[in-house]
């Protein structure tokens, strides 16, 4: 009896320094909690709509002052080219003929912008004919119609080829012409000269042309 009591005092204690199995298993790691982080929309939208519709006043507003200056600008382009189309214009042009005898030559020509123009003219005619007095004449047109006429103009022999200067046979006369004209489209301006008597050599002109553009004639 006292055996069997001595053994299982002894299974007893050996129990308390030999782990079970069960106690040689571990037990398992706790899943950490990870706590979920972020901005709720009642936080963040509504300050990127501030931000947002602070652009758009802003394109708004850059807008309208592009608008103001383009306007601006277009109403200072308009008012200079007032002022440079009041600024007078003078067109000008110069031609020549020589030994025009018996027909009609043209002497100078121009063409000009439209508008609204005092038309004058210089004319030197010189008598070359050698045996006889020059009738001469010149005319100054504008798109075919007859703006001045000198009428006929007789230019006497003063010497001869024999006496100084040499060859130097008929006399020189000045001739003006002046007239206005408008149109609304480009003016073709003309001076044509005449010789009348059809005798040797002939006549000699020489013409210069100032088309001075005006806003009105009174």
């Amino acid at each position: 009896m006292k055996s069997s009591i001595s053994a299982i005092v002894i299974m007893l204690i050996a129990s308390l320094f030999v782990p079970t199995a069960y106690a040689k298993k571990k037990a398992p790691a706790p899943v950490p909690v990870v706590p979920v982080s972020g901005s709720s929309q009642a936080g963040g939208l509504p300050a990127t709509n501030a931000r947002v519709a602070a652009l758009e006043t802003a394109v708004v507003t850059l807008r309208g002052d592009l608008a103001a200056e383009i306007a601006a600008r277009q109403a200072a382009d308009a008012a200079l080219a007032s002022q440079i189309a009041a600024i007078p214009h003078v067109f000008v042009a110069e031609g020549f003929v020589t030994n025009l005898n018996g027909a009609t030559a043209p002497v100078a020509a121009t063409t000009v912008p439209a508008g609204t123009y005092l038309i004058m003219a210089a004319v030197q005619m010189t008598n070359s004919q050698s045996q006889a007095d020059a009738q001469a004449r010149c005319v100054m047109k504008a798109d075919g119609v007859l703006l001045a006429d000198t009428s006929d103009l007789l230019f006497p022999i003063l010497t001869t080829a024999a006496e100084p200067p040499s060859n130097a046979f008929g006399s020189t006369m000045f001739a003006p012409l002046q007239g206005t004209y408008s149109s609304s489209s480009p003016i073709a301006i003309s001076v044509d000269c005449s010789e009348s008597t059809g005798a040797p050599a002939g006549l000699d002109a020489y013409v210069n042309i100032a088309a001075l553009k005006v806003a009105t004639v009174h």
